[in-house]
C-alpha cells in the first residue's frame, strides 16, 4: 500500500511538472501571452479554494463558523508573510511580485500536501478508489499548476528555477503521502483546519496580488476583456472539474 501512496503521489507531481514545462518551453518568451496564465491562475486559485477547500473543511468540520474564522485567519497570515517577506529580503526591482511568487508556492506546497493525504487515505479505503482519486487530483492539477508556471515566468524566473520551484513544491504531495500513511489518525484532527487556512490564502493571493498584477498589464479595452474572460474560464475550468470529476 506503501508504495501504491507514493508511486501515485510521484504521477501526480510529475503531470504538474509537465504541465509546467509545457507553458515554459512554448510561452516562456511571450509577455502578453503570460498575462492570460496569471489570470487564468487567479480565477482557478479562488475556485479552488470555495470548490475544494472550503467545501471539504466544512465537511470535515461542523461548525461553519469555525471555518470560517480561520478561512480569515488564512487570509492574515498570509498577509502577515508577505509583509514580513517584502521587509526582510525586499532589495530588487518590482519586489513585491517576487514576494507574491513565494506565496504562491507556500500555498501551492501546502496543497499539493493536502492532496498527497487524500491519495493516502483513499488508499487504505482500497486499492480502486485510491487510483479514482489519484486520477482526479491529476486532472485537477493540471490547470492549477499551468497557471503557476506562467506566474512565475511573468516574475521574470528563468526557465531553469521555474521548472526546479514546480518540482519542489510538487514533491510535498509525497511528504503528505507519507504523513498520511504513519499518522493519519492525529492529522486527521487538523486537517479541516488547514484546509481553511489554505483556501485564505488562495484567495488573498488571487485578489490581492494576482488581479491588480492584471489590472496595471490591461492596457486596452480588449485586454480587459480578454483577461477577464480568461479568469472566469480559470473558475469554469475548476469548477466543471470538480463538479464532473471530483465526485
Amino acid at each position: 500500500m506503501l508504495l501504491n501512496i507514493i508511486l501515485a503521489n510521484i504521477a501526480v507531481g510529475l503531470v504538474g511538472v509537465l504541465g509546467a514545462y509545457s507553458v515554459i518551453r512554448f510561452f516562456a518568451k511571450d509577455h502578453h501571452r503570460l498575462m492570460f496564465f496569471v489570470s487564468f491562475a487567479a480565477g482557478a486559485m479562488i475556485a479552488v479554494a470555495f470548490f475544494d477547500l472550503l467545501p471539504e473543511a466544512l465537511a470535515a468540520q461542523k461548525e461553519a463558523m469555525i471555518t470560517m474564522e480561520f478561512l480569515v485567519l488564512g487570509l492574515v497570515l498570509f498577509l502577515l508573510i508577505e509583509k514580513g517577506l517584502i521587509y526582510y529580503h525586499c532589495h530588487e526591482e518590482n519586489c513585491r511580485v517576487h514576494q507574491s511568487v513565494k506565496l504562491i508556492m507556500l500555498g501551492d506546497a501546502v496543497h499539493n500536501l493536502l492532496d498527497g493525504v487524500a491519495i493516502a487515505a483513499s488508499f487504505m479505503v482500497s486499492p480502486a478508489v485510491g487510483i479514482f482519486t489519484t486520477l482526479a487530483i491529476i486532472i485537477h492539477e493540471i490547470p492549477q499548476e499551468i497557471g503557476d508556471a506562467g506566474i512565475l515566468l511573468h516574475a521574470g524566473y528563468s526557465r531553469a528555477k521555474t521548472a526546479l520551484y514546480n518540482l519542489i513544491t510538487a514533491g510535498t504531495g509525497i511528504a503528505g503521502g507519507l504523513l498520511a500513511y504513519y499518522a493519519l489518525s492525529s492529522f486527521s484532527q487538523a486537517l479541516p483546519y488547514i484546509l481553511a487556512v489554505t483556501a485564505g490564502g488562495f484567495i488573498y493571493i488571487s485578489a490581492a496580488d494576482l488581479l491588480p498584477e492584471l489590472h496595471k498589464d490591461s492596457d486596452t479595452r480588449l485586454d480587459v476583456i480578454l483577461h477577464t474572460a480568461t479568469f472566469i474560464f480559470g473558475i469554469l475550468i475548476i469548477w466543471l472539474l470538480g463538479k464532473y470529476v471530483g465526485e
